[in-house]
């Protein structure tokens, strides 16, 4: 998995390679390459790992929570499921940036499709709800 911890490893792994036997300017050139592009990769990812990493959770958590609820009998699919579509809404709208820095523009198409799907059907289960 392409991560902050594994892009850092990688650099500092790059940087601390000796090479077996005497480098070509060539090598030189491709080894220095490697390492700022893996330095560049880890300076992009940075902001967003964070916040996917705890969208995630609470998306997971909240789904959890939903099914324990639904199982045991002590929450209604009313009240649980906007939030469950909320939570699905921001962790793809959060790969939205992503989607859009690698060219795939189905997937960021899609991405934003099923966010506002989510939302607009969690917005008015909420409003049909409160009636």
């Amino acid at each position: 998995m392409n991560s902050h911890k594994n892009n850092e490893k990688i650099i500092q792994l790059l940087s601390e390679m000796e090479p077996i036997h005497d480098e070509s300017e060539e090598e030189k050139k491709k080894r220095l390459e490697m390492t700022a592009n893996a330095i560049k990769n880890a300076e992009e990812e940075a902001p967003f790992a964070f916040a996917k990493r705890i969208a995630g959770g609470v998306c997971v958590a909240l789904w959890a929570f939903a099914i324990v609820a639904m199982v045991f009998g002590f929450g209604e699919l009313g009240v649980l499921l906007p939030f469950m579509l909320i939570s699905l809404a921001v962790v793809c709208g959060l790969n939205i940036p992503d989607f859009w820095k690698k060219g795939k523009v189905m997937d960021v198409v899609v991405a934003i499709a099923a966010c506002a799907a989510c939302l607009i059907f969690a917005v008015g289960m909420i409003i049909a709800g409160s009636r």
